[in-house]
């Protein structure tokens, strides 16, 4: 193998490894709350790899119920091939989660109904490791994972005690990403020794 492929390989899996690393997203227990609004979701970009959020609902303690409101983008380049829920903890059997394609929430909670949305899912302690992007697919309008890359907001929710809850997002390089970086790097090279 000559030095140039060794260069080049070395540079994909040294790509490869950095983006398989985990980042927490948005950890609410040190941010704060999760907005509320979904006209004005908390914006949350996504990267390769794992993204943790660690979330937090008050359930229906206080005079008003405690939704959380936020959005992800996956740049362009990338998918969303899962939403690993990695914790749950709770008095509540199970709390709610929506999704929706866009920047905002555009469903009232108050009148939605289930068709309406793109997909849905009660989570529970029982989905603990599991991918919950493909449940909530089957669900509502439906779709089949992975999502591609764009923005969608979720809706979380829980009426009854405090939750929290931890989902990971798992994010991939879209087909063709990884053979197009080849192929630029091969490129390079040639280009280099004319």
């Amino acid at each position: 193998m000559t030095m140039r492929w060794r260069g080049l390989l070395a540079i994909v899996v040294l790509s490869a490894a950095a983006g398989a690393r985990a980042q927490v997203i948005y950890n609410e227990f040190v941010q704060g709350d999760i907005s509320d609004d979904r006209f004005l979701p908390t914006a949350l970009v996504l990267s390769e790899g794992s993204n943790i959020l660690l979330g937090f609902m008050a359930g229906a303690q206080g005079p008003t119920v405690d939704l959380d409101y936020f959005s992800i983008t996956i740049p362009a380049g990338l998918q969303l091939d899962q939403i690993i829920l990695t914790g749950y903890f709770s008095q509540d059997p199970v709390a709610f989660l929506a999704i929706q394609p866009g920047p905002i929430f555009p469903n009232d909670p108050l009148t939605v109904e289930p068709g309406d949305l793109m997909g849905w899912t009660h989570l529970e302690v029982g989905q603990v490791g599991l991918d919950v992007l493909a449940i909530m697919g089957t669900q509502g309008q439906g779709f089949i994972p992975p999502l591609p890359a764009g923005v969608y907001t979720f809706w979380a929710q829980q009426l009854g005690e405090p939750t929290d809850y931890t989902l990971d997002f798992v994010v991939t390089p879209a087909p063709g990403s990884a053979a197009l970086l080849g192929a630029g790097g091969v490129f390079a090279c040639r280009r280099r020794r004319a």
